[in-house]
């Protein structure tokens, strides 16, 4: 959060000394072609993917987070590894084979760097979120699950929905159940960017 406000603030200083909105507008769409072609790849709706993006990393593609997440949708070691296994590669280098044109450089690139690149930290985050979604889609609002999962962990989504039958619980049951604010806070403000983005014709999603 704290990172993101920097990088907020960096922008409208920039935008203040004589970048105008094309600053802004330049930083918060750069992305927006990769965005759209990934997120296709996964069946998952660009505009949702742009704005968990904006939340994890206001699309600073170097984040990392104290937790060791890393990229644009802030990939964990262990999100990664999971992703590997997705696609039966047994380094991380052989999985990002799988989703470039370019040839493998020979040596296993270490995980900070690899998810650095805004294409791999796409497919990797994508392939969580839809399987999130898969996971939870038995519920009655599997998005506001999936979300909190992919910040605080299936684990606790899981406990927190424990009891009564989760698929009877309405979003905001759901959300009064989420015992950490900040996780509660993610899920309601990209649900609420998600909204804003799917007016966007750029982002519109084509099944």
């Amino acid at each position: 959060m704290k990172r993101r406000a920097a990088i907020i603030i960096l922008i409208l200083i920039l935008t203040a000394a004589g970048g105008g909105l094309a600053t802004w507008h330049y930083w918060t769409h750069r992305y927006d072609d990769l965005i759209v072609t990934v997120a296709r790849k996964h069946n998952l709706d660009p505009a949702l993917v742009k704005a968990v993006i904006y939340e994890e990393s206001f699309f600073n593609p170097r984040a990392r987070s104290s937790q060791n997440a890393v990229g644009l949708m802030q990939v964990t070691p262990v999100a990664a590894r999971e992703w590997m296994a997705s696609t039966r590669s047994v380094t991380l280098g052989e999985a990002i084979a799988k989703i470039s044109d370019e040839p493998s450089e020979g040596r296993e690139p270490e995980f900070e760097e690899a998810l650095a690149n805004p294409s791999v930290s796409l497919h990797a985050g994508c392939w969580y979120m839809n399987s999130l979604l898969t996971r939870y889609r038995g519920e009655t609002d599997s998005l506001a699950f999936a979300l909190a999962a992919y910040n605080a962990g299936p684990s606790n989504v899981d406990r927190w929905a424990s009891g009564k039958s989760s698929s009877r619980l309405s979003r905001e049951e759901f959300l009064a159940r989420i015992e950490f604010p900040a996780t509660r806070s993610y899920v309601q403000n990209i649900i609420r960017r998600y909204d804003h983005y799917k007016k966007d014709p750029r982002l519109k999603f084509e099944r």
